[in-house]
């Protein structure tokens, strides 16, 4: 038929099949995995955001305690309301001073988010080469950093690619080091 060839349809390179064309291996999922738990294990919330609920109950408890001992000191004379009431407006300031200085840090652990990537300013240069090169044979496809992030602090990131429903784990690094890289 003359006119077949007008209406057939390409097939699209799968991910996996870029990948084999220049004889790349992906980073492993356990790896990637096995990697994110470790580092939320190692990032997590510290013993005060744990336990802040029996924390904020222990501090209402004592401040009146506080203000008890002192007036229970004075010997409950006619002069023992002011000494409870200093008394427990001391212990507040204390625990405010505490707090508010940072000297008990109140640290949620880190999670993981995911952003499209743009440029690869933040990526090392053997795994933002082998994003380049991925991405002008897929324009179409998505490259997807993961980062760790605690407050704002990003932690520990690693770059997915993502192409016609399929993912692959390009890299993982923390600071300079490489822990993982597609090759």
């Amino acid at each position: 038929m003359p006119f077949d060839a007008l209406v057939a349809v390409t097939r699209h390179k799968t991910l996996t099949d870029i990948l084999e064309d220049h004889g790349l291996k992906p980073v492993s999922w356990q790896t990637l995995a096995e990697h994110k738990v470790e580092q939320q294990q190692r990032n997590g919330p510290s013993f005060w955001h744990r336990h802040q609920a029996m924390l904020s109950i222990l501090l209402v408890i004592t401040s009146p305690a506080a203000g008890a001992i002192a007036a229970a000191s004075g010997g409950f004379n006619a002069h023992s309301g002011v000494l409870a009431i200093t008394g427990s407006f001391v212990w507040m300031c204390m625990v405010a001073l505490i707090t508010g200085t940072g000297m008990i840090r109140l640290r949620a652990g880190a999670h993981w988010e995911e952003r499209e990537v743009l440029t690869f300013d933040d990526v090392p240069e053997p795994i933002a080469r082998v994003g380049r090169l991925l991405k002008g044979e897929m324009p179409r496809g998505r490259l997807i950093l993961g980062e760790l992030k605690r407050e704002e602090t990003v932690l520990d990131p690693y770059l997915l690619v993502e192409h016609h429903g399929e993912r692959v784990c390009l890299g993982i690094w923390e600071g300079d080091h490489i822990v993982a890289c597609a090759g």
